[in-house]
């Protein structure tokens, strides 16, 4: 875990990272996939696409990764 990379962008993306993670129910890894929408937004996939997805407008993924951030010091 702990990897990070990036991975090839579509046509209506900025940008995006892939990471694995550890699912809380089971323990089983997952991939995480956030998109850097091309209008501002954020798209987080936190098993993979095709799947559950959650789109953060841009000051709320602001503030999501400033306190991200802010509680890892």
């Amino acid at each position: 875990m702990g990897d990070f990379w990036t991975v090839t962008q579509q046509e209506r993306e900025r940008g995006r990272v892939v990471v694995e993670g550890q699912r809380l129910d089971d323990h089983t890894r997952c991939t995480v996939v956030v998109v850097h929408e091309l209008g501002g937004s954020w798209a987080w996939y936190p098993h993979g696409f095709g799947k559950f997805g959650v789109r953060l407008p841009k000051a709320e993924a602001v503030r999501m990764a400033h306190k991200i951030i802010e509680d890892a010091g």
